[in-house]
């Protein structure tokens, strides 16, 4: 059998490169294109670009079978062609869980603990400690998690950890480790009146788009705090932005948006008791070599038979 064409999209050491080449791969970089390997001889793609993964995609005879993508959501790659195509998905689902949920419970201690109020304080050089201005404690408060998977799961450990009642919503409401119950998202309108925190890990679908309007934030209670950091098109911008200046939602922690970067002249940036992190909450050192945890026992996998020990997408689902 000849060997097999991985072009690397997104940038690994040459260390994990050389690991690839012992295990028979010819491993090129987006500038050997079209004059070390043509696109029609990629067989594996590492990482996504809309542009070149087309372009390799659409070329003739093309040789893709499987594509790597080094992000949980994968709502950017064309599934039906892919589909139709009988190439291969698999993504980066679970090694984001730990640094996002951290995130996840610093924005929540942030302004459960008052350290908004403090940093205002010490801006207008203010010392107040009245009654008005006491921190709550995370049991205070009922958490609503939308996504049970691993990063949903990650931040109801955390919270649960440290006293806070979670329920998770999902497809079906099936059951989901760590959760004190889960729901599905069909019968979620009771679980939003009962709400304190609402948090948004969902994948972008059909279904999903837009799920969180103007109007699904009126029909809960007054949120203390929405934290979105799914997929940016899961929320819709103008009902947030309403929602947050209208005191529907009385705190914010977004880190993910329908338009990325955010314009200069964005609403979001003025927004109050808002935080605002650049897409980056699942950013962490070594990144590459979680990565790697994933992808090489799966190259391994596939160059024995074609399938995956983990991490494979559903081109139907999105996930």
């Amino acid at each position: 059998m000849s060997s097999k064409n991985l072009l690397v999209i997104s940038q690994i050491t040459d260390d994990q490169k050389n690991v690839i080449k012992k295990m028979g791969i010819n491993v090129f970089g987006i500038d050997d294109l079209d004059v070390q390997v043509s696109k029609n001889e990629i067989n594996i793609l590492y990482g996504w670009n809309k542009k070149i993964g087309l372009d390799i995609i659409n070329a003739d005879h093309s040789s893709l079978e499987w594509i790597h993508a080094i992000s949980a959501g994968v709502d950017s790659i064309p599934m039906d062609i892919l589909s139709k195509r009988n190439i291969k998905l698999t993504n980066a689902s679970g090694i984001h869980a730990e640094s996002i949920s951290q995130s996840v419970i610093a924005f929540i201690l942030h302004f459960v603990r008052g350290i908004d109020n403090a940093e205002s304080n010490r801006l207008n050089k203010n010392w107040i400690t009245n009654e008005n201005t006491q921190p709550a404690i995370i049991s205070d408060f009922d958490y609503l998690i939308f996504g049970t998977g691993h990063i949903g799961q990650q931040i109801a450990r955390l919270l649960k950890s440290l006293g806070g009642h979670t329920t998770g919503v999902n497809t079906s409401g099936h059951p989901a480790e760590y959760f004190d119950k889960t729901v599905s998202i069909k019968n979620v309108s009771n679980q939003l009146i009962h709400a304190d925190v609402i948090i948004n890990v969902m994948p972008l679908t059909d279904s999903t788009l837009h799920y969180f309007n103007y109007d699904r934030f009126a029909s809960a209670k007054e949120i203390f705090l929405f934290i979105n950091v799914g997929r940016g098109p899961v929320v819709e911008s103008k009902g947030l932005i309403k929602a947050i200046n209208d005191g529907t939602i009385k705190h914010a922690a977004l880190d993910v948006f329908e338009e990325e970067p955010l314009k200069s002249d964005s609403p979001f940036w003025t927004l109050p008791n808002t935080i605002i992190t650049p897409h980056n909450t699942g950013v962490v050192r070594h990144f590459k070599n979680k990565q790697m945890r994933i992808f090489l026992p799966n190259l391994e996998q596939y160059l024995k038979d074609g399938t995956f020990k983990s991490n494979q997408v559903n081109l139907n689902s999105g996930y």
